[in-house]
């Protein structure tokens, strides 16, 4: 049971990445077009540039990305990995 938890949570962790991913994508091409890895550091921080995000979401479709949900992705994964080395630790 404790396995499987860890294995739920893991599996959470990949879905949270991946939205993170195409929410980061979304977002910075709607803003910078075809350049949008020039905010690359936005993906996981926000950085001097980043700053500059808020006005510009003022006047896209997509809301504003906040690297939050990449770092509850990442908490997430590390959460999972203790809990399954946990329940394959007790048996």
């Amino acid at each position: 049971m404790i396995v499987r938890t860890g294995n739920l949570l893991i599996l959470c962790s990949v879905a949270a990445f991946v939205v993170a991913t195409a929410w980061w994508i979304a977002f910075f091409h709607e803003v910078l077009g075809d350049r949008f890895q020039l905010a690359r550091e936005c993906f996981y921080w926000n950085a001097d540039l980043c700053a500059l995000k808020t006005p510009a979401g003022l006047f896209v479709d997509v809301p504003v990305y906040n690297p939050a949900l990449l770092w509850v992705a990442g908490a997430l994964f590390v959460g999972g990995l203790a809990v399954r080395l946990h329940g394959l630790a007790r048996r």
